[in-house]
């Protein structure tokens, strides 16, 4: 049995959807991806509490002599430091290091994407303002990995956090990628987010 949508056709749906969809219509969108952790160099990890022991690994003139070569390593930053007590002053007592790694990615966004037709307008109800908490992306399906290992995302300055896996759609063949995520950032006083505050 042959299919009824040819191949030309699929690829003509998805190059339509990804050009006029996300190229013409998106907008960057910034990614936070997993953070690189690494063990402090300056103090003790205890693995069962995840955090530093707040014991130093050197002594004074250890620590002395691995800064100074450090910074003659051409390396920047204070990433050996002595200390008799108290919490270490290179991990902030965390007991490891860590690089935020982040990329940016196209896509349309469209806040509020219920069946109730309010689009994208604050919704007044009895009980106040109810402002856009949930938002829904599309984008190109090579972002995949990068959406489903985040961390959060940054959506017109508005922090946001997945809500679930993203989902593959398209004619035939996947020609784009939905993904759904909802804000994690409290409203402000003074924002018009709030009419009333209740104590």
């Amino acid at each position: 049995m042959r299919n009824r949508i040819r191949l030309k056709t699929k690829l003509k749906y998805q190059n339509r959807i990804r050009d006029a969809v996300i190229d013409g219509l998106g907008r960057d969108v910034l990614v936070y991806k997993q953070p690189i952790k690494s063990e402090c160099p300056n103090c003790y990890y205890d693995k069962l509490t995840d955090k530093s022991t707040n014991e130093c690994k050197w002594t004074l003139r250890e620590s002395i002599q691995k800064q100074h070569d450090y910074e003659a390593s051409g390396g920047t930053g204070l990433r050996y430091k002595y200390f008799a007590r108290g919490r270490c002053p290179v991990c902030k007592g965390k007991g490891y290091l860590e690089v935020q790694r982040r990329a940016w990615a196209k896509c349309k966004v469209t806040w509020d994407p219920s069946v109730r037709g309010y689009e994208n307008a604050t919704v007044y109800t009895a009980a106040g303002t109810e402002g856009s908490t949930i938002v829904e992306l599309k984008t190109h399906p090579k972002y995949y990995n990068l959406f489903k290992d985040s961390t959060k995302i940054i959506i017109d300055g508005v922090e946001c956090k997945l809500s679930r896996a993203p989902i593959l759609r398209g004619l035939g063949n996947q020609a784009l990628m939905i993904v759904t995520a909802f804000t994690t950032e409290k409203p402000k006083i003074g924002s018009g987010e709030i009419i009333k505050n209740y104590v």
